[in-house]
């Protein structure tokens, strides 16, 4: 009983701030050359050289949609790159739901509800069941923010939008996996990862609003649309409330449990 009900909020944190699923395409493009290509590889590089801001203390409503239902669950979220991440939810009433901390190697789940604790390697076995492969946890700040790491980041090809301005990248970090990315206007607003079939494992959609811009011109998405090929739900992060781009204390990426909680090790 106690494994099914910490799968059962596991997995709802998880997809809500990682994967979801739901039929998804490859993008229709064509190839680009001359000047085009050269446009092509300036926006790459003008959206790789952006000095962003690397920490985000923010509101946030966290949306699930399938099978005709649709339910959201207010939180607050604080993350600084490369991958450290505090998610406090809370239910619809208001009260305390669940409050998730990771740094990238490790996570500490805290069940408010039962008086339950968590703690693992975001390597172990049961992390693996719902992250996929080609979202690193020691990048989840990059996969947040809208960005990308270009360590290691090797472009194959440049291609442009069948219809719109848009320009579409393929590159490799060496995962043996190959990402997909679509660049509007120097914003990053579809980051895909493809299996050896070029089947979509993963398929993250941005959208921007202006006044999410932060110091240094870097837009924050102001909602994140998330699809996988596990999964049969559309989750979504949207932003209510931003308070500050500053540094974060890596001490807001700790977690005390109350001593009369329950406090298992997952391996």
């Amino acid at each position: 009983m106690r494994g099914c009900r910490f799968g059962k909020l596991w997995y709802g944190l998880c997809c809500l701030l990682l994967v979801s699923g739901c039929a998804s395409r490859l993008p229709r493009t064509l190839a680009v050359h001359g000047s085009e290509l050269d446009q092509g590889q300036a926006a790459l590089s003008r959206f790789l050289e952006k000095a962003c801001s690397r920490a985000v203390d923010a509101d946030v409503r966290l949306g699930w949609q399938a099978y005709g239902q649709h339910e959201t669950y207010p939180a607050t979220l604080q993350a600084m790159a490369p991958s450290f991440l505090r998610l406090a939810v809370v239910d619809p009433l208001g009260r305390p739901f669940a409050l998730l901390v990771t740094d990238g190697d490790s996570f500490s789940l805290v069940d408010n509800r039962h008086g339950e604790g968590y703690v693992g390697a975001m390597d172990s076995d049961l992390i693996h069941k719902y992250l996929p492969v080609g979202i690193s946890s020691k990048e989840l700040f990059f996969w947040l923010s809208g960005r990308i790491s270009s360590r290691g980041l090797q472009v194959l090809s440049v291609r442009k939008a069948e219809q719109g301005p848009m320009f579409w990248y393929e590159v490799d970090y060496g995962d043996r996996l190959i990402h997909l990315l679509g660049l509007d206007k120097d914003c990053l607003t579809r980051h895909l990862v493809l299996d050896a079939e070029d089947r979509i494992m993963v398929d993250v959609r941005y959208t921007y609003l202006t006044d999410t811009t932060e110091v240094g011109q870097c837009a924050w998405p102001a909602k994140i649309e998330i699809y996988g090929k596990h999964s049969a739900a559309i989750l979504s992060l949207e932003l209510t409330r931003m308070y500050s781009f500053s540094p974060l204390q890596k001490k807001f990426f700790q977690v005390r449990f109350p001593a009369h909680f329950t406090v298992h090790r997952m391996q």
